[in-house]
């Protein structure tokens, strides 16, 4: 699979940037350059095998590469994308790889029109862990995951286009192409707000330190994203926030109908086997 790429920039070499970084490393020949502001940690990962090169000036960062990858807390994305567009050559790739697409591509659209030659396409692999950084990065990290690209013409050549996609094939994902909005229309319910949830029963059990010793598989199933850390995912809650309000509306009124028939052994059933029938019956298949 010849993506003729010759040059990759990861900028934020954490869990993500340092996956990719293994995985094409695997699989090609690109060499790869890391950017970050901590030469210690850079040298870590290549030290590590994630990357080829680095550097902590983000003009030589990214002035020879073909495609740069963005994957800084979700917050700084749309700051360095604008900060890199003079310093790119022409044909320059750059992607994203943040949960929240639509805030992203709002805050860099008006900048990216001014350089013709350079396209830009919002991304996020589905794939991760409550872990960071990049001693937790895996080559395997997104075979067989989804990955989301939000392809605006406006924004990119098609042919960008078909370079991304087939990029994100090689590390094994499947590529889905739908708009910015309806992306976080849907990972604020399958992930952002599940993140909401998870950090409160932690701090509702918890408030009885004495009851956490008397937790079990339940607890330790419905809290692992809870070890997620709290600055980034305060910082994907806030731009994402429109929807996710609206999904914890939806959740205080579900909460409150159970409250109701909380007596009530059959209407819970009722309640309890359509969720077994759609875990059971779909659980995490990927469409």
């Amino acid at each position: 699979m010849n993506l003729k790429i010759n040059n990759v920039t990861i900028i934020g070499v954490g869990l993500i940037g340092g996956s990719i970084g293994l995985a094409l490393k695997e699989k090609t020949q690109i060499k790869i350059t890391g950017y970050g502001r901590d030469i210690e940690r850079l040298k870590l990962a290549k030290e590590f095998g994630c990357i080829d090169n680095y550097t902590t000036d983000l003009k030589h960062s990214v002035e020879y590469a073909d495609l740069v990858i963005v994957a800084t807390p979700v917050e700084l994305i749309g700051d360095f994308i604008i900060k890199i567009l003079p310093y790119l050559k022409d044909e320059c790739i750059v992607i994203d790889v943040g949960s929240v697409k639509y805030e992203i591509i709002k805050k860099v659209s008006k900048e990216i029109k001014k350089y013709k030659k350079i396209s830009f396409i919002g991304c996020h692999p589905i794939a991760g862990s409550e872990k960071t950084g990049f001693e937790f990065a895996n080559k395997d990290l997104f075979r067989d995951s989804v990955c989301v690209v939000c392809y605006y013409e406006k924004l990119a050549s098609k042919e960008a286009y078909n370079k991304v996609k087939t990029f994100w094939e090689l590390l094994g994902a499947k590529v889905i192409n739908i708009d910015a909005k309806k992306h976080d229309k849907i990972l604020s319910k399958t992930s952002h707000f599940l993140h909401v949830i998870s950090y409160l029963i932690v701090n509702h059990v918890g408030k009885n330190k004495e009851y956490l010793n008397f937790t079990a598989g339940a607890y330790r199933d419905m809290t692992r994203i809870a070890a997620s850390n709290p600055n980034l995912w305060a910082q994907i809650c806030m731009m994402n926030k429109d929807f996710l309000e609206k999904d914890i509306d939806d959740f205080i009124k579900k909460l409150k109908e159970i409250k109701k028939i909380i007596n009530n052994k059959h209407r819970l059933y009722k309640i309890f086997l359509k969720a077994y029938k759609l875990k059971i019956g779909y659980g995490n298949k990927v469409v």
